[in-house]
């Protein structure tokens, strides 16, 4: 099942970098294997891969079967949409302008566990597949975008709270109800943590106004995601109107 991610920016990687940035990778490796199978691996991700804004690369499904060498098989699809058993989990399916993309990090998984059951110059092909995928991660133009993300995340991260408060006009706290008369009082508790959604670090719909003292059990508690919350709020009888 497809999932989207926030209304966010995403770059075409081939409008941050130029191709030659990936075609160097040919001239790198061992001159027996086929530069047409390599260079079929670099178009593959150069064509197919969107960097988020927070610096991850996104690669269209469409387009991995040269990089996770399965040829014409299909084979790529169990690996993505079943994984293996016992050694890969079925990959989270990211729909980006109406088409299906796994992770950069999710494709890594792939490419590794291909590489403990493949020998030869499969697994030679699929170790250039790797060296690209890194390359683009260090490319300075997406290291840039994820600076610039984090940035936004440390300085905009403080202002979360008057801004929830001021929008939604919130005078009590969104769990026990208790009105409260300063701002010292409450805190802005992300439902998705940012450790666990960074992309949804600065929505202001992904937080709540509560005061401090809940706010401390929810950190001591180590609750980082949206059901953990919700059944917090029902053990403690406080309102779950928030997860409407």
């Amino acid at each position: 099942m497809s999932s989207r991610l926030p209304s966010i920016v995403y770059h075409e990687l081939n409008s941050l970098a130029e191709d030659s940035e990936l075609k160097h990778i040919v001239d790198a490796t061992i001159h027996r294997l086929n530069k047409g199978h390599i260079t079929a691996i670099l178009n593959s991700f150069f064509i197919n891969t969107k960097i988020c804004v927070n610096g991850i690369p996104y690669i269209k499904i469409k387009g991995l079967s040269n990089i996770l060498r399965t040829g014409n098989s299909g084979a790529e699809r169990p690996l993505i949409y079943q994984g293996m058993p016992g050694i890969t989990s079925a990959a989270e399916i990211i729909e980006i302008k109406g088409e299906e993309h796994i992770s950069g990090p999710t494709l890594v998984m792939l490419i590794e566990a291909r590489m403990n059951f493949s020998r030869g110059r499969t697994k030679e092909y699929l170790q250039i597949a790797k060296s690209a995928y890194e390359r683009i991660i260090n490319l300075p133009e997406v290291r840039d975008l994820k600076d610039v993300f984090l940035s936004d995340i440390d300085n905009n991260r403080p202002l979360l709270k008057i801004q929830r408060i001021s929008e939604l006009n919130i005078t009590a706290c969104e769990f026990s109800g208790n009105s409260f008369t300063n701002k010292s009082e409450v805190e802005f508790s992300h439902i998705e943590s940012v450790i666990s959604n960074p992309s949804l670090a600065l929505d202001i719909n992904n937080g709540v106004i509560i005061l401090k003292t809940i706010h401390h059990e929810i950190t001591r508690r180590k609750l980082h995601g949206f059901s953990e919350m919700y059944e917090f709020c029902k053990e403690k009888g406080f309102s779950t109107k928030w997860a409407d």
